[in-house]
């Protein structure tokens, strides 16, 4: 995707250094470092040593419980399926995470190097503890990896293509395979692969050998890169409070992995898109061939829990549509019942199979039977609606980031563990902020039954903004160069993630960060994606998209009501309290212990940045004194929430999940080992709220209560007694039994002496409840 084409085809080339392609110097260096004593050195590095010896207090990290248990020696890391939504048999893919070697080298070398520094646990990005290396990279370095593999068993030259996949990388990335560049791909949020058949060695039972070159400049460059900033104090591309910037990501920090497709012709993506008025499933298919056909075909079979509820075939230049059987009763997903939908893709040679033998290609997905719209209430307002029916959606805000990983958690485990915390609490929606997880993290949400909004991940320069709207209409002048680099690895973002079905919401502009020509793109997304919600995240407000969106921070607020749009309140509350032990700022401190001269001798330096981050030590949007206090402010802002939707509002999103590095405004310490408020009350509170946010009643309705609760406020007690007598239960009849009659009778005894106890405040609330339902 391309909005704005360069006029210059040279534009991107200014700015973006690129090596010419062609065959490269290869490496003469081999890796003779035992895989024993790679991990014995990562342990090192990591825990701070031995792998019998428990670290000392100098050498301690904050850890997760998953960065702890953590051992190279018994498994790789993330050696998950990477792509649960496009699967193949489990003999056509290899896991390549694991130890490379790794180099930073500068700028002006080109070339791979002849030596390396060490070695990098793949796929943790090298600024992180999990990596073994923790060492950040600059816009002058160039950062290298290397490793060698050998090919899949079930790879055979003549009837299979060997494709080499990335989860992510950040930032720009050229890869080499036997000394020869394959490809090169821009983007550090969107996965990318590449055929590498004809690149192979396949002399007797030769070692491949993959070289990755990796460029990310962070925030000194223009591209999408989050929350990620080498120093905040110094940046010209973030503002203020300085305390919620990260610590960088650089290189790869997803899977990287091999498989093995047919030669002949392969599927290369699909999109499946569910139509809950229809009761139909649709799939697109994209297909890669060796010589080009128009005979192929799809074959689609929709299955439930092991049942067949639906299949059809046609061309692949055509969506197939398959019709679920009027049999089966459709299971809609919701978070409550997040039911899903195999779906199975067969690629035939014949252009209208008619089943799925002696198919070319098979991939497995899934599909859920779920509509994310905006609709009107009894009242005319406008309210968002899952599956046709109006559902408050209430939601955590979610950074994504871990003190050992940074981007990466310690294991798959981890990234379910947060996931299925935030429904334990009550959420039915998490708001992942600015960054873009890995597809088993969707996969995830798509199974426990959480929606999503999803944020692009911001680059360039903040535009002016307010959260009062005060500069609405106001965004950055158009760059050309920014705009093919945001739009191309939004659209390749939007591609990669279009099958889950926990994804409701697209949002490319959060508070006006990186803000450029919000109507084109927010209309561009809407026409690209009809499926699901787009709109500007507490941005500068241009009237598109599905909702107004404001931030309020630390009390909620009503943003302003629309006829054409939904409201919701996309960030608020932060409220802070740092609990030390589990602290960002214990670990630099215990970090800093025993490194007493070098700070003596630099104590006549001007203020380190180290010692300016120290000022945000228990940042937060509001502090809290202590977790009694913290939950008394985080229940009072639910009952504001609850007066708000009775108002209109839509949705709201709570800042935040977990504190990160110098932020404690999360509701879990950074590493995941405490959680500040009660789940069970936690859960309790929002169940009541969601229950009544989204059940709405008609204005004459609440009119009607009104008058009736203030009728009642101005009678006697015995009048409000009598009337609460009569709506007790009455006497048993003559012909019941006489066990019946009595127990009848000893029921309203025991209700009339209840109602005689109560005072007057209860007693109204009793009856003002009773009429309300």
């Amino acid at each position: 995707m391309c909005l704005h084409p360069s006029s210059e085809a040279n534009e991107r080339d200014k700015k973006v250094f690129v090596v010419p392609r062609g065959d490269l110097e290869k490496v003469d260096e081999e890796d003779e470092t035992s895989f024993e004593e790679k991990c014995e050195t990562w342990r090192q590095k990591v825990r701070g040593c031995c792998q019998d010896q428990p670290p000392t207090k100098q050498q301690q990290r904050l850890l997760t419980t998953w960065g702890e248990r953590l051992d190279v020696e018994e498994g790789l890391p993330h050696a998950e399926y990477p792509r649960p939504a496009m699967v193949r048999d489990e003999e056509d893919w290899v896991c390549l995470n694991g130890f490379w070697q790794y180099a930073v080298k500068r700028i002006e070398k080109g070339s791979p190097p002849r030596k390396f520094d060490g070695d990098i646990l793949v796929p943790f990005p090298i600024e992180s503890a999990l990596s073994g290396v923790e060492r950040r990279i600059t816009k002058d370095d160039f950062l290298w990896y290397r490793r060698t593999f050998s090919l899949p068993k079930n790879f055979s030259r003549k009837t299979s293509r060997l494709l080499l996949h990335f989860g992510a990388v950040d930032w720009q990335a050229i890869i080499f395979i036997n000394g020869q560049a394959v490809g090169e791909h821009s983007g550090g949020y969107d996965p990318f692969e590449f055929d590498i058949t004809r690149f192979l060695n396949h002399s007797g039972t030769a070692q491949q050998e993959v070289v990755v070159r990796v460029y990310d400049p962070t925030d000194e460059g223009i591209q999408p890169r989050g929350k990620q900033c080498s120093d905040p104090f110094t940046s010209k591309r973030v503002v203020a409070p300085l305390g919620m910037w990260y610590t960088p990501n650089s290189g790869i920090w997803q899977t990287v992995w091999l498989e093995s497709v047919p030669k002949e012709a392969y599927i290369h993506k699909c999109r499946i898109i569910p139509n809950v008025d229809a009761n139909t499933v649709t799939v697109t298919a994209s297909v890669r061939q060796e010589v080009f056909k128009r005979n192929h075909g799809l074959f689609v079979r929709v299955t439930f829990q092991g049942e067949v509820v639906g299949f059809a075939s046609g061309s692949t230049h055509y969506p197939v549509e398959v019709k679920l059987s009027e049999s089966h009763k459709t299971k809609l997903w919701t978070p409550g019942t997040p039911h899903l939908y195999d779906v199975e893709i067969y690629l035939h040679d014949s252009i209208i199979p008619k089943s799925s033998n002696n198919h070319v290609d098979v991939v497995r997905s899934y599909t859920a039977m779920r509509k994310i719209s905006v609709g009107e209430d009894v009242n005319g307002v406008k309210r968002l609606q899952l599956n046709n029916k109006n559902l408050f959606q209430y939601g955590i805000l979610d950074q994504g980031w871990w003190p050992d990983g940074l981007y990466t958690p310690a294991s798959d485990e981890a990234l379910r563990w947060d996931i299925q915390l935030c429904k334990n609490m009550g959420f039915n929606m998490i708001r992942k902020h600015v960054k873009v997880e890995p597809q088993r993290w969707y996969y995830h949400c798509d199974k426990i039954g959480m929606l999503v909004w999803q944020d692009m991940p911001n680059g360039s320069m903040p535009a002016e903004w307010a959260p009062n709207g005060e500069k609405d209409y106001s965004e950055n002048p158009l760059d050309p160069l920014f705009a093919k680099i945001f739009e191309d690895e939004l659209s390749s973002c939007v591609d990669a993630l279009y099958n889950h079905p926990c994804i409701a919401v697209w949002v490319p502009f959060n508070e006006a960060w990186g803000q450029y020509n919000s109507v084109e793109v927010v209309t561009w997304l809407e026409h690209y994606d009809r499926s699901r919600l787009v709109w500007l995240s507490g941005g500068n407000d241009f009237g598109v998209g599905s909702a107004i969106d404001r931030h309020v921070y630390p009390e909620p607020e009503m943003p302003p009501l629309d006829d054409k749009r939904v409201a919701v309140l996309g960030e608020f509350g932060g409220l802070g309290h740092t609990l030390e032990q589990h602290s960002w700022t214990a670990q630099t401190e215990t970090q800093r212990e025993g490194e007493e001269e070098e700070v003596a001798s630099s104590s006549s330096s001007s203020t380190s940045e180290e010692d300016a981050y120290a000022t945000f030590v228990e940042w937060g949007y509001g502090q809290s004194e202590n977790l009694d206090s913290l939950a008394q402010d985080y229940l009072s802002m639910l009952d504001k929430l609850n007066g708000l939707s009775k108002s209109g509002l839509s949705a709201a999103v709570y800042t935040q999940f977990s504190d990160v590095e110098r932020e404690s405004n999360g509701l879990v310490t950074y590493d995941r080992k405490f959680v500040k408020l009660d789940v069970h009350l936690m859960r309790r509170a929002h169940h009541r709220l969601l229950s009544r946010a989204s059940t709405i009643i008609s204005r004459s309705h609440q009119d009607l209560v009104a008058l009736v609760q203030d009728s009642i406020s101005k009678m006697p007690r015995s009048a409000t007694f009598n009337i609460l007598s009569q709506a007790l239960p009455q006497l048993p009849e003559p012909d019941a039994g006489e066990a019946e009659q009595e127990g009848r009778r000893r029921r309203k005894s025991e209700a009339m002496s209840t109602v005689a106890s109560m005072p007057r405040v209860s007693s109204l609330s009793y009856l003002s409840c009773s009429i309300s339902t």
